[in-house]
């Protein structure tokens, strides 16, 4: 049976607009990304990244039926905020629910996932940086992007860590939010 290689997420992209200025703020904080600018809807928090062992082909149809059923997001971002004893700091949404509620949509498919210990956060990473000095962190807890935007696309991403510890991102499946 085909299955799963690697680390694999779920997410909503960014529109273009909007994941140029996301990544103006990381490239402040000296901040690079394997993925494109994103809100991972599994992989980070919530549900874990995809088990090895199911068919990719069954997963990709589901995540498309999903997708099929759900209207597009609108989307504002909230203030900068960071994980409980972390250094991640992140976009909140002004509205969580229509991504939460796609979220469960994967949560109650024939999707498997594996287990992670963090409650679902619908975040936007900006940086995950312990050497920021205090007005640094500052500055940075008083970002903002305040314009709407539409999150209408979905990716599966795949990502293999090298010998060299650089991570190959892949995207494996991609499909529109196309419901009414």
């Amino acid at each position: 049976m085909e299955s799963f290689k690697n680390h694999t997420y779920i997410v909503l992209d960014l529109p273009k607009k909007i994941a140029d200025k996301v990544k103006k703020i990381r490239s402040e904080y000296s901040y690079t990304m394997s993925f494109p600018v994103e809100i991972t809807v599994a992989g980070s928090s919530g549900i874990g990244v995809l088990q090895y062992e199911q068919n990719p082909s069954n997963v990709y149809t589901t995540v498309k039926d999903i997708a099929s059923r759900t209207k597009p997001i609108k989307g504002i971002f909230g203030e900068v905020s960071s994980f409980p004893s972390t250094d991640v700091f992140f976009f909140t949404l002004q509205d969580e629910s229509s991504i939460r509620d796609f979220q469960e949509e994967l949560v109650k498919s024939n999707i498997k996932f594996l287990e992670n210990p963090f409650p679902y956060k619908p975040h936007c990473t900006l940086c995950n940086n312990s050497s920021l000095a205090n007005i640094e962190t500052q500055e940075l807890l008083s970002k903002e992007i305040s314009e709407e935007f539409i999150l209408d696309t979905v990716s599966v991403y795949s990502l293999e860590r090298k010998p060299n510890d650089n991570i190959d991102v892949s995207l494996l499946e991609r499909v529109n939010l196309s419901g009414k």
